[in-house]
């Protein structure tokens, strides 16, 4: 059995498509948007000075039931150094991970995420995510994870779950772009 499992497993993992295309003009100018919000609708996760490629997360966190924008809601975020060490100050809580940081939703659902490109952590390749907890929703924990770094079963994983979204990487002035909408339970 492990004999057929190991080459398909293979075959999965090695046709994940790392193309990452440029932004185009309604993406920069979508970005533009997000990049002029105010300081408490914006989060810095990564100093300048930490190792990885550096990521920019327009998010905007919507209700899945309603569309309508989750304003005012509170969002904590955390992920993994680019060598996949999550770092907490707390051993038994992930959430307290090295690279966190929170911010608040404005009237139109929106959050600017400047942080790094998580690695992949453990013995699983293709597995980098960012851990979303939006205080007051229901379920509270929502992951953010990556088209170029997401292999066959990852992304079957994730079309069958409304916990998870699926971000496509794109590129502009040297920095990796992602503009996601989550659909959030209230």
């Amino acid at each position: 059995m492990l004999k057929y499992l190991i080459p398909l497993f293979l075959l999965c993992s090695c046709g994940i498509d790392r193309t990452i295309s440029p932004v185009n003009s309604s993406e920069s100018d979508l970005l533009s948007i997000f990049r002029q919000l105010p300081d408490e609708h914006k989060v810095k996760i990564a100093d300048d000075d930490e190792p990885g490629e550096r990521l920019t997360l327009c998010l905007t966190f919507v209700e899945k039931e309603t569309s309508k924008p989750v304003s005012n809601q509170e969002v904590l975020f955390y992920h993994t150094s680019s060598g996949g060490e999550y770092q907490p100050t707390d051993p038994s809580d992930e959430s307290t991970a090295r690279l966190n940081g929170r911010a608040r939703t404005d009237t139109e659902g929106r959050i600017y995420v400047e942080t790094i490109l998580p690695g992949d952590y453990g013995s699983s390749p293709d597995n980098r995510h960012i851990h979303t907890t939006v205080f007051g929703a229901h379920p509270e924990a929502y992951d953010i994870h990556f088209k170029q770094y997401t292999g066959f079963m990852g992304k079957n994983f994730i079309s069958g779950s409304d916990q998870h979204f699926l971000a496509d990487l794109k590129l502009t002035e040297g920095t990796l772009i992602a503009l996601v909408r989550l659909e959030i339970k209230k």
